[in-house]
């Protein structure tokens, strides 16, 4: 995102929004768009009833995630059953799927355990 000017950098954001949309749903089709903010600076484009793909872009970077979800549904799903534990099983059998689609749009692994949020490594 560093080499691309100023004028040319939301219609970029836009178009790296729509492939990682596309990309991800081609590998993992239990993800449906959303449009969801995670913070100030996350931003949450799929979700499934276990997990949220996002893009964080800070100082010229850009980093794709998957992260268990953390919205006031799933929160209020968990108090009333074990929903967690199955999410973070699911979140490492898919993390090598996640990584080969992640792959393909031009960005580098990042690895982190499941245990520790993906964002803080954004």
């Amino acid at each position: 995102m560093s080499g691309i000017s100023p004028a040319d950098w939301y219609p970029t954001y836009l178009d790296l929004v729509a492939a990682i949309r596309i990309e991800m749903r081609e590998d993992m089709r239990s993800f449906d768009p959303i449009h969801r903010w995670r913070g100030t600076a996350h931003r949450a484009l799929l979700r499934n009833p276990y997990a949220d793909i996002g893009l964080t872009c800070l100082d010229g970077q850009a980093a794709v995630w998957i992260a268990e979800r953390i919205d006031r549904d799933y929160r209020i799903r968990c108090e009333w059953s074990d929903v967690s534990g199955p999410a973070r099983h699911w979140l490492t059998s898919i993390a090598p799927t996640f990584e080969a689609a992640a792959a393909r749009l031009g960005f580098a692994p990042i690895h982190q355990p499941v245990d520790q949020p993906w964002l803080e490594a954004a």
